[in-house]
């Protein structure tokens, strides 16, 4: 079949063969228009294949293989997107909406596409199909193990290298994530990524103060022990997201 010159093409680099089908799947519901038009399996395969193909629109690649791609092609591509299958990353938390969205504003002439993505997440009042953002933590407490569902949790903090979470009882649990991973897998009408260390619920702010630098700091409940402030970057969001 002929390439239409309006088809956005991307390549996918994973060796895990459900995952590709998954991929395949979304951008096919995302915009039928969309043409996965190589799969590889590695780097090696990957550089290979850029040798001899034309450069696509978008290459989906598995953490830790983009670097095969040859350095004298790689700014010939207009997007790149990594995402993970490690351990409970692996329920396609890359795709969440902001992330291809934010793909299909940085293509030219994908306006419409942009349009028919907001709509199929359901933009207009509808919801996004369940299972797409994580609703419970696994953690330790003392010996035993608890299952946190995310309406009981203030929210999350990195202190020390160390991610935590702070529950409104007060509760403080220890999380084998970084703050990267939690803001692709939780709901973004429930939390919001303040700061690089920061991800707070709707529920917990109590108090928002301007602060210097035109940034915001905010007053938790239950109270944080440092003052929680909004990057100056992230405050219209963050204003927007507050009015919702």
């Amino acid at each position: 079949m002929a390439d239409n010159a309006d088809d956005m093409n991307v390549l996918v680099i994973e060796y895990e063969t459900g995952m590709v089908q998954k991929i395949k799947d979304l951008l096919h519901e995302i915009d039928e228009t969309i043409q996965v038009v190589g799969v590889t399996e590695n780097m090696f395969a990957a550089a290979q294949w850029l040798t001899r193909n034309k450069i696509p629109d978008l290459i989906l690649a598995n953490e830790g293989v983009i670097s095969g791609i040859p350095k004298k092609r790689r700014g010939e591509i207009k997007a790149v997107v990594t995402f993970s299958t490690d351990k409970e990353a692996y329920n396609f938390e890359a795709f969440r909406y902001k992330t291809i969205r934010h793909i299909l504003s940085e293509i030219p002439g994908t306006e419409e596409r942009v349009v028919t993505f907001d709509q199929y997440w359901g933009q207009n009042g509808k919801t996004p199909a369940s299972g797409n953002y994580k609703e419970r933590f696994l953690v330790k407490q003392g010996q035993k193990l608890v299952s946190i569902h995310v309406s009981q949790i203030a929210y999350f903090f990195s202190q020390e290298r160390f991610i935590f979470f702070k529950t409104f009882d007060n509760q403080k649990f220890l999380l084998e994530y970084r703050i990267e991973q939690l803001e692709q897998i939780l709901s973004p009408s429930l939390f919001f990524r303040i700061n690089r260390s920061h991800i707070v619920s709707m529920q917990t702010v109590k108090e928002i103060h301007a602060y210097f630098g035109n940034r915001l700091k905010l007053f938790l409940s239950p109270a944080a022990d440092k003052d929680v402030i909004v990057s100056r970057k992230r405050v219209t969001d963050f204003k927007e997201w507050l009015g919702k």
